[in-house]
C-alpha cells in the first residue's frame, strides 16, 4: 500500500476514535441533563439524545430516544416539538433499514399542518426523505405528488406532467424506419466504392516501385544498402540519445516526486500533531464542562428536594403535587375525615404568669411534641391558632384505621403532657392541661389565597370537633357519638350523655378512658 494511502488511513482513523470519544462524552451529558428536565425542557433534551444517537450510528437507541420524546410532547401538547420528534424517528428507523419508517415522515407533516406551523425547513426535510423513500421503491406518482409539495413550500410553480403510456408502432412508423434503413444502406455501399478506388492507386504504386527495383543494377543495389545502412546507424544514435534524455528526464521526475513526497509526510504529521492537540484540548474542555454541568445538576437536584421538603411540610402531599404539577389547586370533598382539636385550660391565666418569650418558648415546647406524635401515626397538621391545635385524619383516604390512629395519637399527647407537668410542677411552673375533642366526618380541603398558601379543611365536622373540644376537660380525650360507633370495640369509653352545644344543639358525648 502506498504510503500517502497509509498517512491518510491513519489521519481518518485519529479523527473518527476522537469524534466518536466526542459524541459519546456528548451522549453521556444529554442523559445526565435529562435527569433533572421536565415539561418542554425535557422533550427538547430526548430531542437531542436521539440525534447524537443518530450522529453515532446507534439507529435503535435514537429510535427509542424520538418515540418517548413523541410521546412527552403529545402529552405536553407541544405539537412543534411533536413533530420534530417524529422526524427524527423517521431517520432512525431509515437508517436501521426498518419498515414503516415514511409513516413517520407523514406524521410529522400531519402534526404541522394541524397545528397551523411554519416550520418549511422541517417539512422540506420530511418530504425529501418521502421522495428518497418512493424512488427506491419505483413509485413515480408518489414521487411527482411529493415533488409538487416541495415546490409548492418553495414558491415555484408545477405543472404535473403524466407519464407517456406505451403504445404499439403504427405503418408509419415501420415505413420511416424503412426509408431510414434504406438511406444508411446507400451510404455504405457509397463509402465501399471509394475504399475500393484508393486499394487500386497503392496497388499501382506498389507496382511501379517493383518494377524499379528490378531495374537497378548491382552497384546501385549496394550503394542502396550502404545507404540504408547508414540510416539505421543515424537512427540509433538518435534513439539512443532520446534515450538518455528520457533517463535524465525520469531521475528528474523521481527526484521531485521524493522531494514533494517528503513535504506532503512532513505536512500530514504536523496536521496529525495539530489536530490530535485540539482533540485533546477540546476533550479536556467538554470533561470539564461536563464536570460543571455535573455539580450544578447536583445543586438543583438538592435545591429540588429542598423545595419539595419544604412543600411537604406546608401542605399535604396530594395537595403539593397538584400545585407542582398544575400550578393551582382545587378544594376537594371528603367523605370520612377526623378532625382533632387541642386547648390548654386557663391559657390567659399561664399568659399573666409567663412572660411573652417564656410562653412562646412553653408552647413551642408542646407544639414540637404533638407534631412529632402525630407523624407516627401519618395524622396531617392543619394549623394552630394561639394556644388552639388542629390536625386531621383521612387526607385521602379515610376510614376507621385512622379514627383509630387519632385516637391514640391523643392518648400519646396526654401521656406525654402529663410527664411534662410532673417536671413543671417541681420547678413550681404554671402547669398545661389539655382538652382534646375529636369528631368525624366529611370535610372540603383545599388552599386559599395566591400568595402564602395556607391548606385548610371547613365543614360541619370541623364546627362540631371544636365544640366538643370546648365541652371537655383539662387532661381528658372527648370524643363524639359518631366517633365512638366506630372506635367503641378497640377502646373503654364513658358515656357522658347529650351535651348542649353552641349553636349544634345536644349532642351524644363520650370520654375516652385511659
Amino acid at each position: 500500500m502506498n504510503w500517502k494511502i497509509k498517512t491518510v488511513l491513519l489521519f481518518l482513523a485519529v479523527a473518527w476514535t476522537v469524534e466518536l470519544a466526542a459524541q459519546n462524552e456528548g451522549i453521556r451529558v444529554l442523559e445526565e441533563r435529562l435527569v433533572s428536565a421536565s415539561g418542554a425542557a425535557r422533550a427538547g433534551v430526548l430531542i437531542a439524545l436521539s440525534e447524537a444517537n443518530y450522529q453515532a450510528g446507534q439507529w435503535d437507541k435514537a429510535a427509542d430516544w424520538a418515540i418517548e420524546a413523541a410521546e412527552l410532547c403529545k402529552k405536553i401538547k407541544q405539537p412543534a416539538l411533536r413533530a420534530v420528534a417524529l422526524n427524527r424517528q423517521g431517520r432512525a428507523m431509515l437508517g436501521a433499514g426498518k419498515r414503516k419508517s415514511a409513516g413517520k415522515f407523514e406524521q410529522s407533516l400531519e402534526v404541522l399542518r394541524e397545528g397551523g406551523l411554519s416550520d418549511k425547513n422541517l417539512a422540506l426535510d420530511n418530504l425529501q426523505y418521502l421522495h428518497r423513500i418512493a424512488e427506491a421503491a419505483g413509485r413515480d406518482q408518489e414521487m411527482l405528488r411529493i415533488e409538487g409539495e416541495v415546490a409548492r413550500l418553495q414558491g415555484k410553480i408545477v405543472v404535473n406532467v403524466p407519464l407517456p403510456p406505451d403504445r404499439p408502432a403504427t405503418r408509419r412508423d415501420l415505413r420511416a424506419l424503412q426509408s431510414e434503413i434504406i438511406s444508411a444502406n446507400a451510404a455504405m455501399q457509397e463509402k465501399q466504392l471509394v475504399l475500393l478506388e484508393q486499394s487500386k492507386e497503392l496497388q499501382a504504386q506498389l507496382a511501379q516501385k517493383e518494377a524499379a527495383i528490378s531495374q537497378m543494377t548491382d552497384s546501385q543495389m549496394k550503394s542502396a544498402m550502404l545507404l540504408m545502412q547508414q540510416r539505421a546507424l543515424l537512427d540509433s544514435m538518435g534513439y539512443r540519445s532520446n534515450l538518455d534524455s528520457l533517463s535524465l528526464l525520469n531521475s528528474n521526475l523521481a527526484l521531485r516526486d521524493a522531494q514533494s513526497q517528503r513535504r506532503f509526510y512532513w505536512g500530514a504529521i504536523v496536521a496529525l500533531l495539530l489536530l490530535a492537540a485540539g482533540s485533546l484540548y477540546f476533550f479536556a474542555r467538554a470533561r470539564q464542562n461536563g464536570r460543571i454541568m455535573q455539580e450544578k445538576n447536583k445543586i438543583i437536584r438538592e435545591e429540588q428536594q429542598r423545595s419539595e421538603s419544604l412543600l411537604l411540610n406546608i401542605l399535604p402531599a396530594l395537595v403539593a403535587e397538584e400545585l407542582k404539577q398544575q400550578g393551582r389547586t382545587h378544594a376537594r370533598l371528603f367523605d370520612d375525615v377526623s378532625v382533632l382539636f387541642a386547648d390548654f385550660v386557663g391559657f390567659s391565666r399561664i399568659a399573666e404568669v409567663l412572660s411573652p418569650q417564656q410562653l412562646v418558648t412553653e408552647l413551642d415546647t408542646c407544639f414540637k411534641s404533638f407534631d412529632q406524635i402525630i407523624a407516627k401515626y401519618d395524622l396531617e397538621k392543619i394549623k394552630t391558632i394561639g394556644d388552639a391545635y388542629m390536625c386531621a385524619g383521612g387526607l385521602p383516604n379515610g376510614g376507621g384505621a385512622q379514627l383509630r390512629d387519632m385516637v391514640n395519637a391523643a392518648r400519646d399527647m396526654q401521656s406525654w403532657l402529663q410527664v411534662w407537668n410532673t417536671t413543671r410542677d417541681e420547678q413550681g411552673l404554671p402547669r398545661f392541661d389539655a382538652r382534646i375533642g375529636i369528631h368525624s366526618g366529611p370535610v372540603v380541603a383545599g388552599v386559599v389565597g395566591s400568595k402564602k398558601f395556607a391548606f385548610d379543611i371547613w365543614g360541619d365536622t370541623v364546627n362540631i370537633a371544636a365544640r366538643i373540644e370546648q365541652a371537655g376537660e383539662g387532661g381528658k380525650i372527648n370524643i363524639s357519638g359518631a366517633a365512638y360507633q366506630v372506635i367503641k370495640s378497640q377502646f373503654n369509653c364513658e358515656y357522658r350523655g347529650k351535651i348542649a352545644a353552641k349553636n349544634k344543639g345536644e349532642i351524644d358525648m363520650y370520654y375516652v378512658l385511659n
